[in-house]
C-alpha cells in the first residue's frame, strides 16, 4: 500500500492542478445525486430507504447518504483495473457543505462464485482531509494516480472487486460513492501513471482506461489537503471535563432545593 504523501505527490506531478461525491475515474457506479419522498418531520416511520405505493425506492434524506454504496444496486457496469491498483479521481464539491470533509477509500472483494462482496473492510489509502475553498458547491476534483492494494489479500486476475469511496461531512455523517471493477494484469512504465465496480486484469492489459492529466489531476486552485494524525504529545481536556461532571450536578441539585425552599 502506498502512503498517502507518497501518492499526492505523484498526483502533483502528474498535474498540478451538503456535498456529495462524484469519482470521476474510473466512473462510478451510477448517478445517485437524487433526493425524493418525504421527510421523517412528516413521516416518523420512515427509515431513510422507502418504497411507494408503486415499489418505487425512495430517498428523503438522499442516496449518498445510505451504506455501503449510496442507494445503488449492484450492477455489472464494471470497469478494468490493475491487479496492483490503479487510479482514482473524485469531485467532491457537488452540493453545499464541503469546506471540509474526510475522505476513507475501501475495496469490498467479491470472491469467485458469489454474487456480491461480504463487506467493504479493506482500506486502500490512509484516511486524509480535504479543504474546499467554501462551504458552497465549488468545482474542481483531486486524484491519486496510484492506489496499491492491501498486503494481507490475495487477489487473482479476473476477480470482481468493489471501490468505495467515503467522504464524511463536517458533522460527521458519511457519503458513499462506488464503482464496480474487475482486475487486470498491467504494467507501469518508467514515466509511471461512490463504489467502484472494477474487474482485476492482467498488468499492461489495452482494458484499462488511460489515465491523464485530463481524467485524474488534482485542483490545487480549490481543493487543499490535509493529513489525519493520531499523537500522544496533546492532552484532551474531555477527561477534565468528565470530572468536572459530579460537581456540576450537585450544583444543580443544591439550586433546586434552595428554589423548592424558598417558595415554602
Amino acid at each position: 500500500m502506498y502512503s498517502l504523501a507518497r501518492v499526492l505527490a505523484a498526483a502533483t506531478v502528474l498535474s498540478t492542478a451538503t456535498a456529495h461525491t462524484v469519482i470521476t475515474y474510473p466512473g462510478w457506479r451510477g448517478d445517485n445525486l437524487h433526493t425524493n419522498g418525504t421527510l421523517p418531520e412528516d413521516c416518523p416511520e420512515c427509515t431513510g430507504i422507502d418504497r411507494f405505493d408503486n415499489g418505487t425506492v425512495y430517498f428523503p434524506w438522499g442516496m449518498q447518504w445510505m451504506y455501503p454504496c449510496g442507494g445503488m444496486p449492484q450492477t455489472t457496469n464494471r470497469s478494468s483495473w490493475p491487479i496492483s491498483g490503479g487510479a482514482l479521481s473524485v469531485q467532491p464539491g457537488w452540493f453545499p457543505g464541503h469546506s471540509k470533509a474526510q475522505i476513507y477509500v475501501n475495496i469490498g472483494i467479491q470472491e469467485m462464485g458469489a454474487l456480491a462482496p461480504p463487506n467493504m473492510s479493506h482500506p486502500v489509502v490512509p484516511p486524509f482531509e480535504i479543504t474546499g475553498p467554501n462551504n458552497n458547491y465549488y468545482p474542481g476534483q483531486w486524484c491519486i494516480p496510484q492506489i496499491g492494494m492491501p498486503a494481507n489479500v490475495s487477489l487473482q486476475v479476473g476477480q470482481n472487486i468493489t471501490l468505495q469511496v467515503i467522504e464524511l461531512a463536517q458533522h460527521g455523517a458519511a457519503l458513499y460513492s462506488v464503482r464496480p471493477i474487475v482486475l487486470v494484469s498491467f504494467d507501469v512504465d518508467a514515466d509511471g501513471e461512490q463504489c467502484v465496480d472494477l474487474t482485476l486484469v492482467e498488468d499492461g492489459s489495452s482494458e484499462v482506461e488511460t489515465v491523464t492529466p485530463e481524467n485524474c489531476y488534482n485542483s490545487t486552485e480549490s481543493i487543499g489537503f490535509q493529513l489525519v494524525f493520531t499523537t500522544a504529545a496533546l492532552a484532551s481536556g474531555a477527561p477534565h471535563s468528565l470530572q468536572s461532571i459530579p460537581n456540576l450536578l450537585a450544583l444543580v441539585g443544591i439550586l433546586v432545593l434552595s428554589a423548592v425552599f424558598a417558595t415554602l
